[in-house]
């Protein structure tokens, strides 16, 4: 059981939902938050995810050999088989909520459980589209979040702009450095990938620009609706995007994670203590 959970990575599926709560919340100036629609839309998209990683691990099974030998399927603890069943259960269950939800989500939803399994499917082939198609499905958290809310208001509204931007390219600089960190075991698998995005210079020259362009959009919601609160919380944020550019890939990976969590913190506190 424990192994069919890892199969979910619920410290990735877990905050992504929540990131949609929140986005949710901000279209709404606050008050989804109380909408129980929310939740059980937060409840379908999380259980897609969780799907998704779960059809990945059985995807990615023979590259994981070599470059994450510690997951259940490469380790050979859960059967492929076993894997693709518990990824099409829950992406069944998940689109089985989202029925209950608006139907803007749901074909929202829809849309974005096809790029996850064509994502699972085909990203080795992708080359550099890897990368985009990644930033692409991150920065879906967005559409989703505003086909749930219906509508714009509130004093935050005008934020979820400029959001999407910072995701798309921080997503983008992230999905690169995975792919530098990652290049010895696509490399023994045939992955093309590593002919562009697996070269340590131009990869590392791409995934620096995205996170610095991102960081420097993380000032703009400051100025047209978020409060002190994330004004005060987000320097940090930008701080652990800049240091990434400098530690080696490992480090750059955990330094953009903890940009994540920063920017997810200080949009919450801000939410929770400015009201709407």
């Amino acid at each position: 059981m424990l192994d069919l959970l890892r199969l979910c990575r619920l410290y990735y599926a877990g905050p992504l939902a929540l990131t949609f709560t929140l986005t949710v919340a901000y279209a709404c100036g606050g008050s989804a938050a109380n909408d129980w629609h929310t939740w059980l839309a937060t409840a379908a998209l999380f259980l897609v995810i969780a799907a998704a990683y779960a059809f990945n691990d059985a995807c990615d099974r023979f590259v994981d050999r070599v470059n994450a030998p510690y997951r259940p399927v490469a380790a050979g603890r859960v059967r492929p088989n076993a894997a693709v069943l518990l990824a099409a259960v829950l992406c069944a269950v998940g689109l089985g909520l989202g029925t209950l939800c608006r139907w803007e989500f749901l074909v929202t939803l829809a849309l974005v459980s096809a790029g996850l399994a064509c994502y699972d499917l085909y990203s080795k082939q992708l080359v550099w589209g890897k990368p985009l198609l990644v930033a692409l499905l991150m920065t879906s958290i967005y559409p989703l979040a505003l086909a749930q809310a219906g509508e714009l208001s509130g004093r935050r509204a005008t934020t979820l702009i400029f959001f999407p931007v910072w995701m798309f390219l921080t997503s983008f600089g992230y999905e690169v450095l995975k792919d530098l960190r990652d290049a010895e075991g696509d490399r023994n698998c045939g992955d093309p990938a590593v002919d562009c995005a697996g070269r340590s210079r131009p990869g590392r020259r791409a995934a620096r620009a995205a996170v610095l362009a991102g960081a420097a959009v993380l000032l703009v919601p400051a100025m047209v609706g978020c409060g002190w609160v994330y004004l005060a919380i987000v320097p940090l944020a930008m701080a652990a995007g800049a240091v990434s550019c400098l530690a080696n890939v490992r480090r750059a990976i955990a330094f953009v994670y903890v940009e994540f969590v920063l920017v997810g913190l200080a949009a919450t506190a801000d939410l929770l203590v400015s009201g709407s």
